[in-house]
């Protein structure tokens, strides 16, 4: 899920690729110990594009398998064979967007893929670009997303994979704090507010609807969900034309509501959903980079997770690089306000271990087809890349 800066944004453009990185055929073990106007929030600042969204379509479960090279492989490395290597290519990402892909901005401009050999240039996404489909093509070898987004359109066979949860708390859900909207329950036959009907936080607050006794798939008609351009989603909230809002990152003027006490926060994924246990945004890898060279890929995910505990450890400075290098459109103050609100806690293992739970509900809410093979899904949404943090 990556949104699109702004169109004059100097780190929107095609980055230079790091120099340093030492080419060579040997093939080193992964370290693995190592938004009325426009708002800000955790995934776009003073920006209007929406969330990204994954497509939900019809259709079946089909097996993945690894794809091969026709070299044979050539080595192995901390378990994980190679037959095709990716150590020497220019590895392209999506160009970051919004306030959490700190881990992404740190990662690059700290050195550490760098650091790690690896050649990464970060390329600007076009404007409303599937990127879930271009991470499976190809044009980017991976991506910062919600896992949510992911999981049908890896169902119906998009070849992408997932490795390492990145952090917690960029979804949240808003209510008016008049009273009229107490608990999760109180919404039933209520209208909440969000900007894509199958983005993420519809998708991971149908959980908490669900845990309430409600059914949010539209055709139950038990929630009214309306789709509102994500800027304009606070001020809908307080002229009274939805009863909640829920979004992927809370925007500045919703922040600034809950200090002066006209909203309140009502969910979040953070700390206090009963399912605040998923993580939130994860590297997500194209299926051929991942299968030919896993040792790279471990590489590439091993550094992405330095820098979301080096954006943990250093909140302030995190904010001021993704400010001073136009990553994104606030000032470092504004953008420290948002980076306060997420845990960052890169996990490979804690994502695979949430995968087959969060399925599990998740196909209840109606978004997955109700004869999942949860199990299977779980394997096929997740590569193990042998990273035990």
């Amino acid at each position: 899920m990556t949104d699109n800066p702004a169109q004059d944004d100097p780190a929107t453009t095609e980055a230079p690729a790091p120099a340093g990185a030492d080419a060579t055929d040997e093939l080193v073990e992964a370290n693995v110990d190592l938004d009325a106007s426009q708002g800000i929030s955790r995934r776009r600042l003073l920006t209007a594009a929406g969330i990204g969204a994954g497509v939900l379509v019809a259709g079946g479960l089909g097996g993945w398998a690894f794809v091969r090279g026709r070299d044979k492989p050539k080595a192995t490395a901390g378990g994980l064979t190679v037959t095709r290597s990716w150590a020497d290519r220019e590895l392209t990402l999506t160009t970051p967007s919004g306030v959490c892909d700190a881990p992404l901005v740190v990662a690059y401009e700290k050195g550490l893929f760098r650091q790690a050999g690896l050649n990464v240039v970060l390329k600007k996404s076009g404007t409303g670009e599937d990127v879930i489909t271009a991470v499976g093509s190809g044009k980017y070898v991976a991506s910062n997303g919600i896992f949510f987004n992911y999981l049908g359109p890896i169902y119906n066979g998009t070849p992408v994979k997932l490795s390492g949860g990145l952090h917690h708390g960029c979804l949240d859900l808003y209510v008016r704090n008049d009273g009229s909207v107490p608990t999760v329950a109180s919404l039933k036959g209520k209208k909440i507010g969000v900007s894509n009907l199958q983005g993420s936080a519809t998708n991971f607050f149908s959980l908490d609807l669900l845990d309430a006794g409600i059914n949010s798939s539209p055709a139950a008609k038990q929630v009214e969900w309306v789709v509102i351009e994500q800027p304009l989603l606070p001020q809908a909230l307080k002229d009274k034309k939805v009863d909640a809002i829920a979004t992927a990152g809370g925007y500045l003027p919703i922040i600034q509501g809950v200090a002066d006490g006209w909203a309140k926060e009502l969910s979040n994924n953070r700390d206090i959903s009963a399912n605040a246990n998923q993580p939130c945004c994860a590297v997500v890898l194209n299926n051929q980079f991942v299968s030919e060279d896993p040792v790279t890929a471990a590489k590439l995910v091993t550094a992405w997770a330095q820098g979301a505990r080096w954006a943990g450890a250093n909140l302030e400075e995190t904010a001021q690089i993704e400010s001073s290098k136009n990553y994104v459109a606030g000032t470092p103050a504004e953008i420290l306000q948002v980076l306060k609100t997420l845990t960052f806690d890169p996990s490979p293992r804690n994502l695979r271990q949430s995968l087959q739970p969060g399925i599990e509900k998740y196909v209840k809410t109606g978004f997955l087809p109700a004869g999942v093979d949860v199990p299977a899904l779980a394997d096929k949404v997740f590569v193990d890349l042998g990273l035990n943090f």
